[in-house]
This record gives structure tokens, sequence and C-alpha cells, in this order.
């Protein structure tokens, strides 16, 4: 039986219809004799018997016509009935009296031979050809109906299971790791749209999974062998000052716990926190207070006109925390001890820019820092920092783009769009 099956959704669809098609006609062919052709082949034998019978009452088998004719009833006129309403009233008619008989055709002409008993005679009525279309005009109509029917189910179904079966060509790509975003939209029926989603969401997942892997291996790999190698050069060599080269250790294990901080940030900054309201201002008022106090950083804080009107930023606290240390953190260290901090409102979107006073970076380095793939920045901190900060401000869906400024310095720009509650 399985290898009769078919394996396409599409064609167990097609002979599933099919099966159905077939039963629902059989049952509407066995209904429709029984409750619409016998009841009506029984009126019409109970009104060929009463005919015959009035007919004779009033003489009319001593004066035949044209249209009418008698026969003894030792005679057999005519054959028996042949299509089905027919044979079912001479079966009637055969019930309603002993003898009663009706057979049809007689030469060229059509006629319907009836004996109302077994000794009556027989009365033939001219009668114009009945045809039902028989079994085989039957069995033809039942053939064009589900053949139509087939061929709009297979149109339907093939119309509903396309999207499905590109969403099926598409899994071996998610599996092999390709970014969600290369695949093209699927469209089709809102279900099998709710499982590209799903998929989608899924490969993302296994992505973001995969990246992460990478990342914590290259990174553990690459951002803790030079550390490393020092403590170990220090440990073999005996002959420097103990105290300096404890001092030096402890730097080294320093740097290699704030690598690893970093590493498990930006694996955990995918986690989901409660999503909160801030007022704009609070917030950088906030931010400015902590790069003072935390990171000694000198704050001037420009904020936009009190007739501008500011709408409340929906934000993770902890996470987009996060975002400003790394900032503070890298303007401390490599943007001169002072920051910039300015609030800018545009039509649908609020835009908070941080600028340092330092060299600024290479104009080739902008684009992987805008796009977080640069690995490890020369002269301006490590690349994990810009990674958990790009993924924190995805998670807020917000940007964060990096330009030099004219007169030296870099400027972050961390833009969010406004939300509808």
């Amino acid at each position: 039986m399985r290898s009769f099956w078919p394996r396409s959704t599409l064609w167990r669809t097609v002979l599933l219809l099919a099966v159905l098609l077939l039963g629902t006609q059989g049952a509407v062919y066995v209904l429709f004799h029984q409750y619409v052709l016998n009841p009506a082949a029984e009126r019409f034998a109970e009104f060929l018997w009463q005919t015959d019978h009035a007919l004779i009452t009033v003489g009319a088998d001593h004066t035949p016509t044209d249209t009418l004719q008698w026969r003894p009833p030792r005679d057999l006129p005519g054959a028996p009935a042949s299509n089905y309403f027919l044979r079912q009233s001479a079966h009637y008619l055969a019930q309603i009296a002993p003898g009663a008989a009706l057979r049809v055709g007689d030469a060229d002409a059509t006629w319907m031979w009836i004996r109302g008993g077994r000794h009556q005679p027989w009365l033939g009525i001219h009668v114009s050809p009945m045809s039902f279309g028989g079994q085989g005009f039957m069995f033809m109509r039942l053939g064009v109906i589900a053949l139509c029917t087939l061929l709009g189910a297979w149109l339907i179904v093939r119309q509903i299971n396309r999207p499905l079966a590109r969403l099926a060509a598409e899994a071996p790509r998610i599996g092999r790791g390709d970014m969600p975003e290369s695949l093209k939209p699927i469209g089709g029926p809102l279900e099998v749209r709710h499982l590209e989603q799903a998929i989608t969401s899924m490969a993302s997942d296994l992505h973001r999974l995969h990246e992460e892997r990478t990342l914590l291996l290259t990174g553990i790999s690459h951002e803790l062998r030079t550390p490393l190698s020092r403590l170990l050069l220090a440990l073999h060599l005996q002959d420097h000052d103990l105290l300096a080269e404890k001092a030096a250790m402890l730097v080294d294990v320093s740097e290699m716990d704030e690598t690893i901080d970093k590493f498990l940030t930006l694996v955990r900054s995918g986690d989901q926190e409660r999503v909160i309201q801030v007022e704009v201002r609070d917030w950088v008022a906030e931010m400015a207070e902590t790069a003072q106090e935390r990171y000694g950083l000198a704050v001037r804080v420009e904020h936009p006109a009190r007739a501008v009107v500011l709408p409340p930023l929906r934000c993770r606290p902890l996470a987009l925390e996060r975002v400003f240390r790394n900032l503070f953190d890298n303007a401390r260290r490599y943007g001169g001890g002072r920051l910039d901090m300015r609030i800018i409102r545009h039509p649908a979107r609020t835009e908070i820019c941080l600028r340092d006073h330092g060299p600024g970076v290479p104009e080739r380095d902008i684009g992987p820092m805008n796009s977080g793939t640069l690995p490890r920045q020369s002269g301006h901190g490590s690349g994990i920092g810009l990674r958990i900060c790009q993924r924190i401000m995805a998670l807020h869906g917000g940007t964060l783009r990096f330009t030099n400024a004219e007169t030296g310095g870099l400027i972050a720009h961390l833009s969010f769009p406004d939300k509808e509650d």
C-alpha cells in the first residue's frame, strides 16, 4: 500500500480529493435513485394502473385509435423495460395487482403496453421516446465531473503548495548557515508565512550561535594569547624584579579578565530584558554623570531647545548602559578624556551623539566599525566592544554609526527610531 501512496503533498492531496469525489458522487447516485427516481416510478405505476382501469371502464377497449391499441391478455407485446425508471415502474405495477405488467416498444413506433390484471387486455399507448441516459451516460457524467474537479484541485493545491515547496528548497541553505537576510520572501497562506517566520527566526539563532562560537574560539585564541605569553615569560625569567613582575602580571590578569567579560557580555547580549520607557534628557544626564564619576571624563551635554518634544525612549536599561559604558571607556583610553554629548531630534527618530577629542580612527576602519565586523581596531579598542554595542542597538531597533569629526575626534551616532505603543 505504501508503494502507491504519493510522497509529495500535491499528489497526496489530489489523490485524497479523488477518493472523496468518487465517494460523494457514488453517494449522490445512490440517494438520487433511492429518494427521487424510485418514488417517481411508484407514482407513475399507480398512474398507469388507474389509467388502464379508467379506459376499460368507459369501454375504450372496443374503440382503438391511432394512439391507443388493445391486445389480448395472452399476447406479449413489446419487450421488458430496459432503463431504470421504467423497470422500477414495472416492478411497482406488479405489486399493485396480480398479473399487472408493463412492457415497452413495438416495431418502429414507441409504445408502452400496460396490463392492469392477469385477465385484462394489454393497453398500448403511443408515447415519445423516454431516455434517461442510461448507466453509460451516468458514468460519463461522473467522469467529466471528476476530471474537471481534479484539474481544479490540482491547480488550487499547486498554488497553495508552491510557497511550502519554496520553503523546503530554502531549508538546506539555512542548514548551511546562510544569513537569514539572504532568504527571499516566501509568501503564501498565513500558516506558511508563520512557518517561514519561525524557520527564519531559528536560522537567525543558529547563525548567531555559530558566529558566537567562532568569535569565542577566535577571540580566546588571539586576545588572550599575548597576556598569557607575558605571564609565562615572566615566570621563566627569574632575573627581573619580582615586585615589578608581579605588578605586570596583575595588569595582564586584569586584561584577560576584561577580555573574558567582554566575550561573555557579547554572548549574553541577546538575552531578553524587560523594556521600560525613559525620558531622553534624564537618560543622557544620568549617563553623563556616570561618565564623569566612573570614567573621569570631562563631559559637556548639549540639549535641544525645551520647545522640542522628545518622545520617550523604549529601552532595556542595563543593556543600553553597556553601550554607553563601552563608548565611555574608549573615550577615556583614546579620546583625550573629553566627551561631548548631544541630543538631536529628527522627524521620526532621536539621535544621541558622543564625540571624543582624540585622534579618531583611519577612514578605512569606519566602514567595518559601522558594520561591526572589525576584528581588532588599531588605536581605538578591540572589536569585541563594537560587536556588543552593535548587537544591543539592534535589539532596540536602532543603529550605531561612527564618523570622524572634521576638527578631530570620533563621533558615535546612536539613532533610536520612534516606536508606537
